[in-house]
């Protein structure tokens, strides 16, 4: 086949534009990273997420040779610190440390604000946890079905905090409500801090949250861990039972916490990032930290986080069909 002049220049131009890509993407690994790192976490200082995000940014900073500076932006149900990083540079130097809420409010808000599998890149799974099941002590409600009896004689009188709509844990207090066939009324907040602070209060009921940086007011008995959410027991609370062995056969809800970057970030630059989040697996005080709080450290790379967000956009779009939630 007889190939013309203008056909094989335009061959050349093009293979010469994929080298030159394809040198950038392999110098900016290279020299990546040349300046600070921006983590993003969509909630307001004190929570769960919060709390393990500057743990692993901790890490990750010694293992990447760079500061990495966390930022906490709350508000919009986690959309503005979600769209601080869908808006940013693809350039690996603005990150999202994302939660189930990075797909759930994708679902329940009009416009779609973002597509999780086609608006961001997948860095790494980092834990995955059950959460506890909380209730102020002035309820005097001490088991599952104390609540759930509780919530059927007093219908519309409890409520239930979260960190905001459109959280793992807004969810799963609709979920709950589901199982029970009770409504609660929902409060969101604009991170777990200011909630737990309520909850501590007795300004709100009850909540569904992490158990991170909380063990002593449960010790304390300043708010009363009732169950978990898992469908085995916590390892962290052993003699704390399950929502399932409470009353609800079959009740999961499990949380969990990655690292994502804007769309077009570099592969070389993802696999660095994911790289280094690995070694997170020997870091013996990091894990510890993590498991005296009932969180599993499971980091895991791009691939099963991609999964991870398609299987929680299936979950809920199953649970929306039964719950209005906005």
């Amino acid at each position: 086949m007889k190939v013309n002049s203008t056909s094989r220049r335009q061959f050349i131009i093009r293979s010469a534009g994929l080298a030159a890509v394809c040198a950038t993407f392999g110098a900016q690994a290279e020299t990546y990273p040349s300046h600070p790192v921006r983590m993003i976490v969509a909630y307001a200082p004190g929570g769960s997420t919060d709390l393990v995000a500057r743990l692993v940014s901790q890490n990750l900073s010694t293992n990447l040779g760079t500061s990495i500076v966390v930022e906490n932006k709350a508000g919009g149900g986690t959309a503005i610190g979600t769209r601080t990083v869908q808006n940013a540079n693809p350039d690996g130097y603005g990150l999202l440390f994302g939660t189930n809420a990075f797909v759930i409010h994708s679902m329940i808000t009009k416009p779609k604000p973002w597509d999780p599998l086609v608006d961001f890149e997948p860095v790494a799974l980092i834990t995955q946890q059950a959460l506890g099941l909380l209730v102020r002590p002035g309820l005097k409600i001490n088991s599952v079905k104390d609540l759930i009896a509780y919530a059927k004689a007093n219908p519309g009188k409890l409520n239930f905090a979260s960190s905001g709509v459109g959280s793992s844990q807004h969810l799963t207090g609709e979920a709950f409500q589901e199982a029970a066939g009770i409504e609660l009324l929902h409060i969101p907040y604009k991170g777990a801090g200011p909630a737990i602070q309520d909850l501590l209060g007795g300004r709100v009921d009850m909540m569904l949250t992490s158990l991170v940086g909380i063990g002593e007011y449960i010790s304390n008995k300043k708010i009363l861990l009732l169950a978990t959410t898992g469908l085995e027991r916590n390892r962290a609370t052993p003699d704390t039972p399950t929502v399932a062995e409470g009353g609800l056969p079959g009740f999961e809800s499990i949380s969990w916490q990655g690292v994502l970057a804007p769309a077009k970030t570099p592969p070389a630059v993802i696999n660095k990032l994911y790289t280094e989040l690995l070694k997170l697996e020997n870091a013996k005080d990091v894990k510890k930290s993590l498991d005296e709080q009932g969180m599993e450290l499971n980091v895991k790379g791009p691939d099963v986080l991609r999964k991870t967000l398609q299987k929680e956009i299936d979950i809920y779009t199953e649970l929306l069909k039964k719950r209005s939630v906005i």
